[in-house]
Parts: structure tokens; C-alpha cells; sequence
């Protein structure tokens, strides 16, 4: 009996040493790593996500605020990378940290992968919790490729710097990419190809071809430090410190900065000229058209990839040309997403122009908080803040009456009263009144016999 006992409790203890990512109660186990990072986790285990399970096979890395694991989702036979919130607590990074770069990374791809750069793409995302990736096989990052170039083949390297080239033109239109370093870039002999394995959110696009470019003069110069040939820096021992061995950044590495630099520049006036025609296409055919529905199909169709003054100059003239097309009260919630997306990002310049102008063609409360969340998002230019103050007290009215009258509703036109800046006095006076403005809600008397 007292066997059979220990075989039970065994069986229990090995089936429990699976990982459960989330508590029973639904929250995120913010102490996940302790069975990893103790080998308690076996290969072979599963680890439990949110609606899936996966089977670990390996630890392939962490960072400051993120631990990647190799997990195997035996339904369809494939490995994936499963990339968790993590801490440095050298370098004071919390888990929390590793939640936000989670959040951020998410945010950040929908971008590059519009741009068809080489990233990994991303199968499954959970809020502050984890990022199921494509598991991208590498041999070395370019930090380094870069300090270690000496031990490598002249031919080989040729090889690698032509790729290297190749993705640097690949990023031409941007003039930064959120959380980038040279770690981040990484390169696969087999398939002689570099791609970038990490980022945050927060890209910014070049203006003009001389603007800065996200392989910085800095991020070269200040790879000075000796690496072993797995990549970690060495060290050596004074008066019981680990101290960093110093090396000499090589003529070779200042010849691959100013190869991909000048490579960018080219790939950027080749880009702005190929920005000129089709803008100067777009605003002809925008101009022999008079209905905003004809209007916001073309910028529908508008997915090509440009840099920051096409955009801005296709911002100026939705503006100055086509918003007037828009009938008073006519855009609601997926309208306005669409004009969002495809007009780019905005300067807070021009955004604020945007938003004044376009308050007049808002339909209701939705609308108006998806737009009033982005100038949150955005910011407004300081001179223009009391323009747009302006055009929501005028236009405020409006967009309440058509705005059912529910709990959801009165709750945000309370927040918006409390909410100082851009609500100016007027506003508040009406949001004080919501309750005579807003359409009342239908009753299920009026859908029956609606009905019959």
C-alpha cells in the first residue's frame, strides 16, 4: 500500500512539472522562469498557454526583459520561439519591464511586416504575457560579425556584407526602428540572409535621403569590445573586477558603416523619386473625384511602402482638397481608422490641422474617443491646441445627439467633463447637459413592432 502511495504521489509531482503559464484564477504566473531557470522545467514537459499547449525543448537566449525558450506544437510537428516577460537584476530591469517590451514588440510589427522586412512573424499574442514567434535558425548577430571579422574567409565575408547591403536597402524608408542594436541583427550561413529577430515599437520614417539612418555612426564605434567566438564579451581580472577587454574598431568596420550608409542614401533618392510620381498620380485621380465613398476607396487601396514626405504631403492634401468632400457628420468608427491608417503617421503639426477639420464630419461618441485617444497618442502642435479646443465645443452637440443614451456612454461624457486642456468650459457645459443631447434607447416595445 505504502508503494503504491509514492508511485501516486511520483506520478503527480512528474505530471505537475509541466508549466502553467496563468494562474487558475486567469492571471499571468509572474514566476514562471523559477522552474526553467532551475532545470526543474525537463525537456520534453509542456508548457501551458493561454488556449494551447506546447512542448519545451530548450532555453535559446534572454535579454534584459525578455527569456526565449524553443517549444515544439506537436499538432502540426514545427518548433516555434515562445518569448516571456523577464528580468535583469544587475541591470535593474523587472518583470514588468519585460511585460511592456512584450506589449511594445506587438505593437511595433504590423509595420515592418508592411514593409516585408525579414522578421520573424508572430503566431500568437497575449497581452503582458508572451509572443509565439517563427523560430529563425542563425549563426552569429552582426555586433559579432563585426568585432570578430578577421576570423572569417574573405570570400565568405564578401558574401555576408552584400547581404548585409541588401537588408540595409530593405530598411532604407526608415530613419530609426524601435529598440534597434546590433545584437538584434542576425545572419544565417545556410541561407545567407540577415533578419531582425527584435524590436519595440515607435519606428520613425526617413524625410529626406541624408536623414539619419538606423544603422548609427555610434552603434559601430562603440562595438569596442574584444568577443569571444560565441559572441560574449571577454574579460579580465583587476584587483578582483571583471574588467572588459578593449579592441580597436578596424578600418574594415568603418568601411561597412559608410558602404551601408551611402547604400541607404541611394535606395532613398531611387524611393523619393518613385514617391513623386505616384503622390502627383494620387492627387489627380483624388482630384476628379466628388464623393467621399470614392474618396476612401482609393485610399483603401493605397499598401505601398514610402518614406515620411509622401505621407505628409498626401496628409496636407486630404486637408487643403478632399476633406471637404465629407459630409457633415459622416464618418463613423471604421472610416476613420481607414484615414488613419493610410494617410501615415502624423507630425503633431499637421495632425492638429487634421483634427480641427475633420470634428465637422464626425458621426458620434465612438468616433470622436478613437480620435480624441490619438491626439492623446500624437500630441497636437501647442499653437494650434486651442483650434482644436474649439472645434470640439462646436461640433460636440452633434456627435452626442447621435449617440445612444446607455450607461457606457454617460460614463464617458463624465470623464471627457473632468478632463481639462482640450475640453474648454464650453464643452464642459455641454457635457454637463449630455443627457439632453444624447438620442434616447430604443425600447423592445419599438423593436416589436418595428418587427410586425
Amino acid at each position: 500500500m505504502k508503494i503504491f502511495i509514492l508511485l501516486y504521489l511520483f506520478s503527480l509531482s512528474t505530471w505537475s512539472a509541466d508549466l502553467n503559464l496563468f494562474q487558475e484564477e486567469g492571471s499571468f504566473n509572474d514566476d514562471f522562469s523559477r522552474s526553467i531557470l532551475s532545470g526543474d522545467l525537463k525537456a520534453g514537459e509542456r508548457i501551458h498557454l493561454k488556449n494551447k499547449s506546447f512542448v519545451y525543448k530548450d532555453v535559446l537566449g534572454s535579454g534584459n526583459t525578455t527569456i526565449i525558450l524553443r517549444v515544439l506544437d506537436e499538432e502540426v510537428n514545427k518548433e516555434f520561439a515562445l518569448r516571456l516577460p523577464h528580468g535583469n537584476e544587475e541591470k535593474r530591469y523587472t518583470i514588468s519591464d519585460g511585460k511592456r517590451f512584450i506589449n511594445h514588440t506587438y505593437n511595433g510589427y504590423q509595420e515592418l511586416m508592411d514593409s516585408k522586412l525579414p522578421i520573424p512573424r508572430i503566431y500568437d499574442y497575449y497581452k503582458d504575457s508572451y509572443l509565439l514567434v517563427d523560430l529563425v535558425e542563425h549563426d552569429f548577430n552582426l555586433k559579432t560579425f563585426l568585432a570578430r571579422n578577421e576570423f572569417i574567409d574573405e570570400i565568405e565575408k564578401k558574401r555576408i556584407v552584400n547581404s548585409l547591403l541588401d537588408f540595409s536597402r530593405k530598411t532604407a524608408i526608415y530613419e530609426s526602428i524601435g529598440d534597434f542594436h546590433l545584437e538584434q541583427l542576425v545572419y544565417s550561413i545556410e541561407k545567407n540572409k540577415w533578419s531582425l529577430l527584435d524590436w519595440s515599437s515607435g519606428h520613425q520614417l526617413a524625410r529626406l535621403p541624408s536623414s539619419q539612418i538606423i544603422f548609427r555612426s555610434d552603434l559601430f564605434m562603440s562595438n569596442n569590445v574584444a568577443l569571444d567566438e560565441n559572441g560574449e564579451e571577454i574579460f579580465k581580472i583587476e584587483n578582483g573586477q571583471r574588467i572588459n577587454i578593449p579592441r580597436e574598431i578596424s578600418e574594415f568596420e568603418r568601411e561597412i558603416f559608410q558602404l551601408v550608409k551611402e547604400e541607404v542614401e541611394a535606395q532613398r533618392l531611387e524611393q523619393a523619386a518613385i514617391d513623386k510620381v505616384k503622390l502627383d498620380d494620387l492627387k489627380v485621380k483624388l482630384s476628379e473625384l466628388s464623393s467621399h465613398t470614392e474618396v476612401l476607396k482609393v485610399y483603401n487601396d493605397l499598401r505601398t511602402t514610402h518614406m515620411a514626405s509622401f505621407f505628409t504631403m498626401l496628409q496636407k492634401d486630404f486637408i487643403d482638397n478632399q476633406l471637404s468632400k465629407f459630409p457633415e457628420g459622416i464618418i463613423k468608427l471604421p472610416e476613420l481608422e481607414l484615414l488613419l491608417e493610410r494617410l501615415g503617421k502624423f507630425t503633431p503639426y499637421y495632425f492638429s490641422m487634421f483634427t480641427e477639420k475633420i470634428l465637422g464630419s464626425i458621426n458620434n461618441l465612438d468616433t470622436f474617443m478613437y480620435l480624441y485617444q490619438r491626439i492623446n497618442t500624437i500630441g497636437l502642435d501647442e499653437e494650434l491646441e486651442d483650434d482644436v479646443a474649439g472645434a470640439i465645443a462646436r461640433n460636440l452637440e452633434r456627435i452626442l445627439s447621435n449617440t445612444t443614451n446607455d450607461s457606457a456612454s454617460l460614463k464617458i461624457t463624465e470623464n471627457l467633463k473632468n478632463d481639462y486642456g482640450l475640453i474648454n468650459y464650453r464643452s464642459r457645459e455641454i457635457l454637463s447637459n449630455a443627457q439632453n443631447y444624447l438620442k434616447p434607447a430604443k425600447s423592445c416595445r419599438h423593436y416589436i413592432s418595428s418587427f410586425f
